[in-house]
């Protein structure tokens, strides 16, 4: 089956709804697909319904105009991505069907498969590998091919709605250990990378009920713990020289206080009484 951080995300689910991992890519991780818009065609007008003259475009239908032209200019780079997404899933979907080939024990080979320009068609080649696995199941299981046909069929479809609802819960989950948790975007998307390197499927945690933030708090036991202590000895740090500060600087002289009035033989200071009796001295 191959490591868990090396399987793909539908994979991942699978995994952790109780199904059976088909060798056979269906999506990949970094293929986003894009919803289609339904297709709304304009009704053709007959040729007697059709105007002699076209109108001509005034100022009001120009800005409508330039955006319908702009939104009609292709994108390379979509294309280009629309490109490599497509033909990295045959890619993946072809060499699927080559390993459940390789490792199954079928009567028919590759070659029976080749259409007239020589290529392998790998569509039938895998629809002929389902029904043989169905053939063997049922065969040992005493019953029908139709029979066996049908249960797969509704396994499929439970394992389809499991994978569902654990997406729901995963968005639910994640938006809730975010915000409790004060995480950023990196940090959700590095516990998902540590998390499958660990071989802890994150949806597979869930499913059994658990809380993201315990597996959160399981992966990164030894950081947390650190910050805890660093922040821990920061605070007593910085009470500690607030207290040290506090007991070796000298009290402030309170302005409110009124200052004492010098003594007639100070030296640093001098009364009016005695500036009035200098005074008086010097004019005789």
């Amino acid at each position: 089956m191959g490591e868990t951080n090396k399987l793909s995300l539908d994979q991942i689910l699978t995994q952790a709804a109780g199904g059976e991992i088909e060798p056979t890519p269906t999506s990949t991780p970094d293929q986003t697909q894009e919803p289609k818009e339904p297709v709304v065609k304009e009704p053709e007008d007959k040729p007697e319904d059709k105007p002699e003259t076209t109108k001509e475009p005034t100022p009001e239908d120009k800005p409508t105009e330039e955006l319908k032209k702009s939104a009609e200019k292709p994108n390379p780079m979509k294309e280009i991505r629309d490109k490599y997404n497509t033909e990295k899933t045959a890619r993946e979907k072809i060499e699927g069907i080559v390993t459940k080939f390789t490792d199954g024990n079928y009567e028919f080979k590759l070659k029976d498969f080749k259409t007239e320009d020589g290529k392998v068609d790998y569509d039938a080649v895998s629809k002929a590998m389902e029904d043989a696995d169905i053939k063997a199941e049922a065969e040992k299981k005493g019953i029908s091919p139709e029979v066996q046909a049908e249960i797969e069929r509704i396994e499929k479809e439970r394992t389809e709605l499991e994978k569902e609802k654990l997406r729901v819960s995963m968005d639910r989950a994640l938006t809730t250990m975010q915000q409790d948790m004060g995480l950023k975007t990196t940090d959700i998307n590095n516990f998902f990378k540590d998390a499958l390197a660990l071989q802890k499927n994150p949806y597979r945690w869930l499913a059994q009920g658990g809380d993201l933030k315990d597996l959160y708090r399981n992966i990164y036991y030894d950081r947390l713990v650190k910050e805890q202590v660093d922040k821990a000895i920061a605070e007593a740090r910085t009470k500690w020289e607030a207290e040290a500060t506090k007991a070796t600087k000298v009290p402030a002289a309170n302005p409110a206080q009124a200052k004492p009035q010098a003594p007639a033989g100070s030296t640093t200071g001098i009364s009016m009484e005695q500036l009035l009796t200098e005074a008086a001295a010097k004019k005789r």
